[in-house]
């Protein structure tokens, strides 16, 4: 709504607009207000003003101007709104002002807005994207379980889009009937981004050439990988090998990846044997293996003695020190992640080094299925409850998803500034400065609309024998059976809080090797757990595991 002021003849209105400021990791809201005088011949055109402001609230959520009588002015001129949205990463250094002029070209013909985006480094993403939702200045929201989503959306922190689903036949065609399987509480709050049967997941990437002239063996189970681990640390003695505290999980990762389902991350797994029988993650045998192992490191100068005070995500500092060989492996990373982003920046920094990757589901006989739909597996794209403009922003996710000309450009970016294409339609970067190469829109990611990729030296190959492997394990395992379900923790908040206390005070130390008496600190963390209620907790997931399992 604008601010109106002024007296006789003439009047100013003050349009507010707000602005996202990151500093040092931070977000700072500031409010800039853009002053336009007007000069009107009587009181009535006051009065009309004053009656479009009324038409401003969020109950007007395809952002349509209305007249008095309530329905929609089509005899207006439409105006040109412009949507304000996040995505994760570094903003490229070159390129986003023919991204924006093009980009702009396509939505206001189209849809009738521009949007623009505020990027925020990986790193402390959980705080900053809790922040700007708290702030509620924005249109477009991303998210997955790094972020929390499923529990901002069941406190209505998104929109609702399942009602707006029928204004975007397109998008809803193009997912084939899989958007019913990321509903929460049967609504729509997100749209996820879209898989493909394939191969490769949470792992470790690290120097193969260096491991040839090491005389190390294949790496391809956790021994393996250890004894590169201290090879490294033996070659690269001022440099911790491991500065990620999420280094545990991924230990804990490995050892129980042929024998547990995850069914609540960080708290409980089934047996493959009983899938839909949950335990403590805590009861089971693998986690003091676990621990036991991250004690091993951390004594061993493996893990940087102050790794409880690094950010969530450490990997962009990891990227760093690996571009000017300070470091020759990165233990927590995601294999698109990789692929996506760091090899053409390493190849670029190290032209003669070559690389390997260790996959710890596919090289540790993890069953795979078919691409899950979930929101607790899924990035997703949302609308902020708060946006007047609900439906134009689900239409630019529909343009995202269906038509190619848009998709490239928020995926990849401006052709010949942010990314090449060869001949052959095949993605490259060369030629391209690594400070240019512009991320995707987070969440957007589509298999069935990516370009194909033409990876440089050995990581062609790599990624070629991963997505083969992994469309034939997909296809052989079918569909995962906890597809489709979705733990509600509405009735937990307390115990969540209380859980949450425990994992930052108890867990985490433990988990990253931080422990003189693994047995003692064990026994406590069991004694924590119950106090703060696992016991319900448990119990209300085993309940709904049940009532998910009688709907098989």
């Amino acid at each position: 709504m604008d601010l109106v002021s002024g007296g006789g003849d003439s009047f100013t209105v003050f349009s507010t607009a707000h602005i996202i400021v990151y500093n040092n990791g931070g977000v700072s809201l500031k409010r800039k207000y853009l002053k336009k005088t007007m000069l009107v011949a009587s009181m009535a055109l006051l009065l009309g003003l004053s009656t479009a402001c009324s038409n401003s609230g969020n109950n007007n959520v395809g952002g349509e101007p209305t007249n008095s009588g309530g329905t929609a002015a089509t005899d207006a001129p439409k105006d040109i709104v412009e949507l304000k949205a996040i995505t994760m990463g570094n903003e490229p250094k070159s390129g986003l002002d023919n991204f924006y002029k093009q980009l702009d070209a396509l939505t206001e013909k189209d849809l009738g807005i521009r949007v623009r985006f505020d990027y925020i480094p990986w790193g402390d993403e959980k705080n900053q994207i809790s922040r700007a939702i708290a702030a509620k200045e924005y249109d477009l929201y991303v998210g997955g379980a790094w972020s929390d989503f499923a529990n901002f959306a069941t406190k209505n922190a998104f929109a609702d889009l399942t009602p707006l689903l029928n204004d975007t036949p397109d998008l809803v065609e193009h997912y084939k009937g899989s958007l019913d399987r990321v509903k929460i509480d049967g609504k729509v709050f997100g749209i996820p981004q879209y898989n493909k049967p394939g191969g490769g997941g949470e792992g470790m990437l690290y120097r193969e050439d260096l491991r040839q002239k090491w005389g190390l063996p294949e790496i391809n189970s956790l021994e393996t990988a250890e004894q590169y681990l201290y090879k490294a640390k033996e070659e690269y003695p001022s440099t911790p090998m491991l500065n990620d505290k999420r280094f545990g999980t991924n230990i804990y990762t490995q050892l129980i990846a042929s024998k547990y389902y995850t069914v609540a991350a960080d708290y409980a797994v089934a047996s493959y044997d009983d899938p839909y029988k949950v335990m403590s993650i805590y009861d089971t045998p693998e986690y003091k293996e676990a621990v036991v192992k991250a004690k091993q490191w951390y004594d061993d100068g493996i893990v940087d003695h102050d790794v409880l005070a690094a950010q969530g995500n450490a990997t962009a500092e990891t990227l760093e020190l690996m571009k000017v060989d300070q470091k020759p492996l990165e233990f927590n990373n995601q294999f698109g992640a990789v692929s996506g982003n760091y090899i053409s920046q390493l190849k670029e920094a190290l032209p003669d080094s070559t690389y390997g990757w260790y996959d710890y589901l596919l090289d540790n006989d993890a069953p795979l299925y078919l691409p899950k739909m979930s929101p607790s597996t899924l990035t997703m794209i949302s609308v902020g409850a708060n946006s007047q403009y609900a439906s134009q922003a689900l239409k630019l996710i529909e343009k995202a998803h269906t038509d190619q000309t848009y998709y490239n450009l928020l995926a990849y970016g401006v052709e010949g500034e942010n990314y090449n294409k060869d001949a052959d339609g095949f993605i490259n970067y060369e030629g391209i400065p690594t400070d240019n190469i512009k991320p995707s829109w987070t969440g957007l990611p589509d298999g069935y609309m990516a370009l194909q990729v033409n990876y440089p030296g050995e990581w062609k190959t790599i990624y070629d024998k991963l997505q083969a492997e992994g469309i034939k394990r997909s296809e052989a395992g079918g569909t995962d059976p906890y597809e489709g379900f979705s733990f509600d923790t509405s009735s937990l908040a307390t115990e969540l809080s209380n859980l949450e206390t425990v994992k930052t005070q108890y867990i985490q130390p433990l988990s990253v090797g931080m422990s003189n008496d693994i047995d003692g600190d064990l026994a406590k963390v069991q004694k924590q757990l119950k106090d703060a209620g696992f016991d319900t907790y448990l119990a209300e997931l085993q309940k709904q595991v049940d009532a998910f399992k009688a709907t098989k």
